[in-house]
């Protein structure tokens, strides 16, 4: 279900709205699972849903809108994963590895899955195109946090460090698509864990 802040009291036309978006974002990602991203269409989508094909396409313009929704989903599951008390830490590579762990986690259960999705996503242009990049934003987060606790140095631009760390994501998620379905060519959480510790040498203040 799409996420809502606590203390927003829906109306009902709400609560619909909410319905038929789930409804349909879950009939598309059982037909992407079934059929395939580029083989699915928008008309089997809204009949798989039980809603006109124009309702599709006000809760989800475009075919990419499907991938950015269950992107979107999973960095709402890694973030609830992540404990205030860790957040708060003074430890900018706990914080990454956690974060990164856990995204790992994700792909690695759903490995078929994520592969259809991935590979159609790029196929539409993603993930750099001109899509809010949400994930820079917040491991932007995470950086300016540690920056302002001493931890990363001052001179460091968070925006930049953050899109190194999204551009090696997504590259390193693209090689592990590669080969067969049951065999991943190498271990995701490891190869995560490994640019993370790489980019986090690179920006810590030394003591």
């Amino acid at each position: 279900m799409v996420e809502v802040p606590p203390d927003t009291r829906l109306d009902r036309r709400q609560r619909r709205w909410l319905q038929v978006h789930d409804a349909i974002y879950d009939a598309a990602c059982e037909l992407f699972g079934e059929s395939g991203f580029d083989e699915t269409s928008f008309g089997q989508i809204a009949e798989r849903a039980d809603v006109a094909r124009k309702t599709v396409f006000n809760h989800f313009p475009r075919k990419r809108d499907f991938v950015s929704e269950w992107g979107r989903r999973r960095r709402a599951q890694v973030l609830a994963h992540l404990s205030d008390e860790l957040l708060a830490q003074p430890s900018l590579d706990t914080v990454l590895r956690h974060y990164y762990t856990e995204l790992a986690k994700l792909y690695e259960t759903e490995r078929a899955f994520s592969i259809r999705m991935l590979l159609g996503w790029r196929s539409l242009g993603g993930p750099f195109d001109d899509d809010p990049h949400r994930m820079i934003g917040q491991v932007g987060e995470f950086i300016v946090a540690a920056q302002k606790r001493g931890e990363v140095g001052k001179d460091i631009n968070p925006g930049w460090i953050a899109t190194m760390l999204y551009s090696t994501y997504f590259g390193l998620l693209y090689d592990w698509c590669k080969g067969d379905v049951d065999k991943p060519p190498f271990n995701l959480r490891k190869a995560f864990l490994q640019a993370v510790g790489v980019v986090v040498d690179g920006v810590q203040v030394k003591r």
